[in-house]
């Protein structure tokens, strides 16, 4: 769930909403850990969402009423008997409480009941689907409960896609007999990914003037207070990448960081720092500053990377 491209974002978030200069090593030290444990309390209140879904169409299951592929579907079902208590959660939402935010879903659920109730199927293929179906285009789809979440906590925004990307990859292998069969992530999971980010990090602040210094005339017709707050924070993180990860290959950092410039800034973006990053390579290479000796590093994949609500079908 925690890649490196979700992790590139969170440091590329704190330079964004903090000056460089006002950050330093203690607060290194515990960011990227928070920021990490945060994603993994969205995942486990999401989790909760699910079994809080399941409990309420068995409680107003009747014979003129019926949602019989949520109530007695077995994918529903398994999340309820997961055992949430190994991970220390900073966040809990009691669902029971907000109860609007499954209200508010009921009607799209009961058509997609429908749908499936038409094709007269009842195996465990097209109740796996139904979950899938339900999930990708009902609950992560939800503007409510979007705009519920961004208030618990404005990190969960970014996060949400990972996070459903991470149920409906998982889901699909699970063997519904087996609850060990869905791994339930701790923060111990992901310490290379926290390690990664905690050292980029640490590079941007030890190497911050340095960087700066970099960026110097690489930007024809912008100077650096023109340049939008968010793609200067994506400049320097993608500078720092570059110089001080050896194992990490060039195409694979600019890459990246268009991506990330896609989602996170404006239209064209991508295609400025594309531009910059490009001409950075080619200039630093030739002064023997970026120096490889590594490239088996493999890139998140699309489908992980990406920063929709849903997983792509890439």
């Amino acid at each position: 769930m925690l890649n490196r491209r979700h992790i590139r974002t969170k440091v590329i978030q704190s330079i964004y909403s903090n000056s460089v200069e006002l950050l330093d090593h203690s607060t290194l030290k515990t960011y990227i850990t928070k920021s990490s444990t945060t994603t993994l309390d969205l995942l486990y209140c999401m989790i909760d969402f699910i079994k809080e879904i399941n409990i309420h169409f068995n409680n107003i299951e009747s014979k003129k009423f019926s949602c019989s592929f949520v109530s007695q579907n077995p994918y529903f079902f398994f999340f309820n008997k997961l055992n949430q208590k190994s991970f220390k959660r900073k966040h809990i939402i009691n669902w029971d409480l907000h109860l609007n935010y499954i209200m508010d879903l009921q009607s799209d659920f009961i058509e997609l009941n429908k749908k499936y109730l038409e094709l007269n199927k009842d195996d465990n293929e097209s109740k796996l689907s139904f979950f899938i179906e339900s999930y990708s285009g009902i609950i992560a789809e939800s503007n409510m409960l979007y705009e519920f979440l961004e208030d618990q906590n404005i990190n969960w925004v970014n996060d949400f896609p990972y996070v459903n990307s991470f149920i409906l990859k998982n889901i699909e292998k699970i063997d519904i007999q087996n609850t060990n069969s869905f791994h339930l992530p701790s923060l111990f999971d992901y310490q290379d990914e926290v390690e990664f980010g905690q050292d980029l990090f640490n590079n941007i602040l030890t190497n911050n003037e340095e960087l700066k210094n970099h960026l110097i005339g690489r930007t024809p017709n912008w100077d650096s207070e023109r340049i939008a707050k968010i793609d200067y924070a994506i400049l320097l993180t993608s500078i720092a990448e570059l110089l001080y990860f050896p194992t990490i290959p060039p195409k694979v950092t600019i890459n990246e960081y268009i991506e990330i410039a896609k989602e996170f800034s404006s239209p064209s973006s991508g295609k400025f720092i594309n531009g910059v990053i490009d001409k950075l390579i080619k200039d630093l290479t030739e002064k023997g500053l970026i120096v490889k000796t590594c490239l088996l590093y493999t890139s998140p994949s699309p489908r992980d990377g990406l920063l929709s609500r849903m997983p792509s079908s890439a």
